[in-house]
């Protein structure tokens, strides 16, 4: 079975971004891919924040291409971030019904938005991001960006929340693009008491053994402080992964995973761990 790497969220953050893929030898010293027949998945919000998410976009598509060529696979979740830059670009100062007090533009702008990756932003990467589906199931795992109840709100499988999505990003009011960026806020739903329990719902209904998802950085879901070494964080009983590092947030912080393509019941479920340190 090929390689399945995973890493989280990226932010615009071009140089961690590099030096990973290439500890991880998926790419050579001219960002090419030497994968092979590897898979990759990014599980989203690969701009704002950071310096160069156009960047990191226009990387990520480059290496799908390529990979594609020789047997390997990229794929890329849709983050909230992507739905506020695509929000932005869409409605400018337009105002959503619920959402704040400040247009769709000014949202994304307080949210870490770059105006140098709208202005370089094209109908191509816009063709692109509106394609990225917003689950995936690969082997025994269920790849989502959100630890958020979002996707039980959109549909009853793993096809159905895909094509909701989908439909949602061809939305032509903002409200519903407010409604969407709200729901795609919420986090910590597997943290807690109850956490198994919706993991496990959450895997009945749309497959997998473990789910793997970003959006909330580890040094949140492990109450650590944001200066503490970061880990990938396996939690709710084992049955969900952690894989936030907060490569945008912590100077020198990153890290991207090797997983076992079938999880036993024990353990994270982690073959290899490459660090942007050490």
């Amino acid at each position: 079975m090929a390689d399945l790497w995973v890493v989280g969220d990226v932010h615009g953050a071009l140089v961690p971004l590099r030096t990973l893929l290439r500890r991880a030898r998926l790419v050579d010293e001219q960002d090419r891919w030497t994968g092979g027949d590897a898979r990759l998945v990014f599980l989203g919000d690969l701009t704002d924040r950071g310096p160069d998410g156009f960047a990191v976009l226009r990387l990520v598509q480059a290496l799908e291409r390529q990979a594609a060529q020789v047997g390997g696979e990229v794929y890329s979740l849709l983050g909230n971030h992507e739905v506020m830059l695509l929000a932005a670009l869409h409605f400018g100062g337009r105002r959503a019904a619920g959402n704040d007090p400040y247009g769709l533009y000014d949202y994304w702008r307080q949210n870490g938005g770059r105006r140098r990756d709208l202005a370089r932003i094209e109908p191509t990467d816009v063709t692109w991001l509106q394609a990225r589906p917003a689950m995936l199931q690969l082997d025994h795992w269920l790849f989502v960006h959100a630890d958020a109840p979002l996707y039980q709100r959109l549909g009853q499988s793993l096809e159905a929340v895909n094509q909701r999505m989908a439909a949602l990003l061809h939305a032509q009011t903002p409200d519903i693009w407010g409604e969407l960026l709200n729901a795609f806020a919420e986090r910590s739903t597997f943290a807690g008491p109850d956490g198994r329990e919706r993991a496990r719902q959450q895997l009945e209904r749309y497959g997998g053994r473990r789910i793997a998802h970003g959006h909330t950085p580890v040094f949140v879901l492990r109450a650590d402080e944001p200066g503490a070494s970061q880990h990938p964080h396996s939690y709710a009983g084992g049955l969900v992964l952690g894989l936030d590092s907060g490569m945008a947030y912590l100077r020198g912080s990153g890290f991207m995973v090797r997983l076992n393509e079938r999880p036993g019941l024990l353990g994270s479920g982690i073959l290899e761990t490459v660090y942007l340190q050490g």
